[in-house]
């Protein structure tokens, strides 16, 4: 019936009085008529239209070619083919408005659920709604049902789906009752779908055609979308989707089992091994999920889906796991990188004694054998490195190189990391380039660029421990943006890059930047770091808190620390970690604390056995440095000083120069408890020149006054010098203030005939000259290298125009500059 107000209307009802002499022509021209005599716009409204018969529509379409300009036709319907629109289309006479444009908008729907009397959502109650509706205005009334009659919100907003019953309802008898049989069976066929395509369905219902029947529903708007422009892969609305399944599990539970069978073995013929595994889980073949997960465990392990493997993994029965091999060494290393140890050892030991069986098989094929046992092998290195027993990855890194070096470079690119840090940790620098530039050639060749990611932080920290500061700097600031492509900002990838950074901020004073990274990554730190980035994330934080003198923060992060050590079975952090409450609980003179912890250390009574050898390692050190520190508040400053000295002399000769610096920045305080002041300052300034590349300032600041002291006095007569190691010293006392150190005024005296004013420093060394000692004599007494001493005399030689050390001293004295 055509409802029509107004003139428009009046005399059309007599048209249909009389069925038997009905004329529809004549009935649109009288429309017609009326619409033309009428000067304001006129909109017909039409809804349902894919209900008319095909005469009905025939009519309707020339009612619309008809109308006149003032008249607007708003049609609703689920069918696009009902009527034949095409030129209109092409002549741009036609607004198609489809189920993108009709999506409500947040916005929209907040504004829907406040006028069914529903407020104040929280906004991931409300996306989380909107994404399951789709933004479908239906949905969105049915939520709003269903929510009156709901008493838990959150647990509405969890579970709401098309398996509810207001929307099944809605579903059942709105749109499924009204198919046809043919259609209900392909809906209920291919329910348990995520992507839809002619050939997946063709083999799921056992019938050709479903490309006719994927276009007709798309035709007529049954809740279906299409996902690309050619038309091979379509998707049901999100609770349409979840209502076929619930039907077709109440109808026949063990179809949805057998057509989720069908869907797997269809996506791994055609390579679409994700989707294969998802539907070979939710079919509940095991075996079939087993035999799938171990065709792909290597790839996906070494293109950075080892996370998928385990996440699959984690379903299938212990029996059938204990016969995949290669996927329970895949889930090995992704269980070493989340420190779950005990399940480590559980999947290798498992993946050996499967090795062991297929070794008694005389079927099982030999280059099989060896790729096994190979990737075991590098678990097993890679679960020593993640208990820190460095001694063995280096004793299997060579095996291991020669096998994969050829076969894959992504586990090449893994190993070079792994050396980087057993040598670093073994106090061995040399041929660090050389093993960068290969691990960089490694993960090039690989063809994954986050591969890259392992190697850069074992660079960026082996370089940053050898006092390589900006390269290193350059190394993880390069992996963190590489992290964030693949993983994004704030993820545990990330955090294997940004922690070693952190540390490097810090030292560098730059507490704002460090302090960023540490809160952003630390948290997540678990998921994936080893030691190294343990270590640093956490002595970090409690500096940072120390640094802003918020002591009880510090000693609570060093508690936290300590518990991570504990639990992981870390020795390296429990020495790292022990080595900072010793050192904050004596700089706050809680000596009874300290002795508590010391006690509780198992570290040696003596000196003894803590002095370094060829063989000594940084958990050597770290127990050297405990001792050192402790004793020396004990007042065994002879015997602590004689460690000290061992432990420098090491430090300089392996090219270690953070760990160098940290020993002279002991020894000098050593040296002025006992007494030996020049001694003292002449450490005190070695530390400094090695640290001033590196730029460790606060390696000088976080020991506190003493060593402010020392620095102060060492440097006295160097405010003026522009030498880059005498800048760096006088930015180190900055820091301890957090204000510019005053530079003394330059010793006035009779400058005529000179080129520039010499300094304190310079006067000294030409006084020094003057004596007839020598460069390295002279930085010897004044705790200066003898390159800066070359330097300083390079500046004298400028001012005083000369360039030979005899004449130089003899201007000097002309002007009565030295005696």
């Amino acid at each position: 019936m055509l409802h029509a107000v107004g003139p428009i209307g009046e005399g059309l009802e007599n048209v249909f009085l009389n069925e038997a002499y009905f004329n529809a022509e004549a009935l649109i021209a009288a429309v017609i008529e009326r619409l033309a005599r009428t000067r304001q716009p006129v909109y017909l409204f039409l809804d349902d239209v894919h209900l008319l018969d095909q005469r009905t529509a025939d009519l309707l379409a020339l009612l619309i070619q008809r109308v006149p300009l003032n008249t607007h036709c708003v049609l609703a319907t689920r069918q696009l083919h009902t009527i034949e629109l095409g030129s209109m289309r092409a002549y741009g006479q036609l607004l198609e408005l489809g189920h993108q444009e009709l999506r409500f908008t947040r916005q929209e729907a907040i504004a829907l659920l406040a006028g069914a009397g529903h407020h104040e959502f929280e906004v991931a109650h409300l996306d989380m709604l909107l994404s399951k509706t789709e933004g479908w205005v239906t949905g969105l009334k049915l939520a709003c049902f269903a929510l009156n009659r709901s008493t838990d919100r959150s647990d509405f907003f969890a579970h709401f789906s098309g398996r509810g019953r207001a929307v099944a309802a809605f579903f059942a008898e709105d749109v499924f009752a009204r198919q046809s049989e043919e259609i209900r069976s392909f809906l209920l066929e291919t329910a348990v779908l995520d992507r839809l395509s002619p050939e997946l369905c063709d083999t799921l219902t056992g019938r050709r055609g479903s490309s006719a029947t994927l276009r007709h529903l798309e035709e007529i708007g049954l809740f279906i979308a299409q996902l690309d422009d050619e038309g091979q892969w379509f998707r049901y609305h999100n609770l349409f989707s979840e209502f076929l399944q619930r039907k077709l599990a109440d109808l026949d539970s063990q179809a949805v089992f057998v057509a989720h069978r069908k869907a797997a073995v269809w996506f791994h013929s055609r390579g679409h091994h994700e989707q294969a595994l998802e539907h070979a889980l939710k079919s509940r073949d095991f075996t079939l999920l087993s035999e799938y997960l171990e065709g792909v465990a290597e790839d996906f392990t070494y293109s950075g889906r080892v996370g998928t493997i385990s996440k699959y993994a984690a379903e299938l029965p212990l029996a059938i796991l204990a016969r995949s091999p290669n996927t329970a060494v895949a889930v090995a290393w992704h269980k070493i990188y989340g420190m779950r140890f005990r399940q480590t050892r559980h999947l290798l030991d498992l993946a050996t004694e499967r090795l062991a069986e297929m070794r008694r098989d005389p079927e099982t094929d030999p280059d099989a054998l060896e790729a096994l046992d190979m990737t075991l092998q590098h678990r097993e290195m890679t679960f020593a490195a993640a208990h820190d027993n460095l001694a063995q990855v280096e004793e299997r890194c060579a095996t291991l190189l020669r096998y994969f070096a050829p076969r894959r470079p992504f586990v090449v690119c893994s190993l070079y990391a792994y050396q980087m840090s057993a040598r670093r940790e073994h106090f061995r620098f040399e041929g660090l380039d050389r093993l960068h530039a290969q691990a960089r050639a490694s993960a090039e060749q690989s063809g994954y660029r986050f591969s890259v990611l392992a190697f850069q932080a074992a660079a960026g920290i082996s370089l940053f421990a050898a006092g390589r500061t900006e390269q290193a700097r350059e190394a993880l600031a390069q992996g963190l943006d590489e992290s964030h492509h693949w993983a994004g900002k704030n993820s545990p990838l990330a955090a294997l890059i940004a922690l070693p950074l952190a540390e490097i901020h810090y030292e560098a004073n730059e507490l704002e930047q460090s302090a960023e990274l540490v809160d952003s990554h630390l948290p997540v730190a678990r998921e994936l770091c080893f030691v190294d980035q343990l270590v640093a994330g956490h002595i970090v934080k409690s500096r940072l808190h120390g640094a802003r003198g918020d002591q009880d923060g510090a000693r609570r992060a060093l508690d936290q620390a300590m518990n991570v050590a504990l639990e992981c079975d870390l020795e390296r952090m429990r020495l790292a970690v022990l080595h900072e409450q010793i050192r904050l609980l004596l700089r706050n003179g809680m000596t009874d604390a300290a002795a508590v912890r010391m006690a509780e250390s198992n570290l040696p009574k003596s000196s003894g056995a803590l002095a370094p050898n060829q063989g000594a390692t940084t958990l050597n050190e770290l127990a050297a440095l405990i001792w050192a520190r402790y004793a020396i508040n004990r007042g065994q400053a002879a015997e602590a000083l004689a460690l000290t000295k061992q432990w420098r002399t090491f430090c300089q000769s392996r090219g270690a120069v953070r760990a160098f610096v940290r020993w002279s920045i002991l020894a000098a305080q050593t040296l002025s408890i006992s007494g030996d002041h020049r001694t003292a300052q002449r450490a005190m300034r070695e530390g400094v020149t090695a640290a001033a590349p590196a730029d460790l300032i606060r390696s000088f600041v976080d020991e506190g006054q003493p060593v402010f002291k020392l620095l102060s006095d060492a440097y006295t007569d160097s405010m003026d010098s522009q030498h880059p190691t005498d800048l760096f010293a006088r930015r180190v006392l900055a820091a301890f203030t957090g204000k510019p150190v005053s530079t003394p005024e330059i010793v006035e005296s009779n400058y005529e005939g000179l080129y520039g004013r010499l300094s304190g420093k310079e006067l000294e060394i030409l006084t020094l000259v003057g004596c007839g000692m020598r460069n390295r004599e002279i930085g010897n007494r004044l705790g200066l290298s003898e390159g800066s001493v070359k330097w300083y005399m390079q500046q004298v030689y400028d001012k005083v125009g000369i360039r030979r050390r005899s004449q130089a001293v003899e201007r000097a004295r002309q002007f009565g500059l030295i005696a």
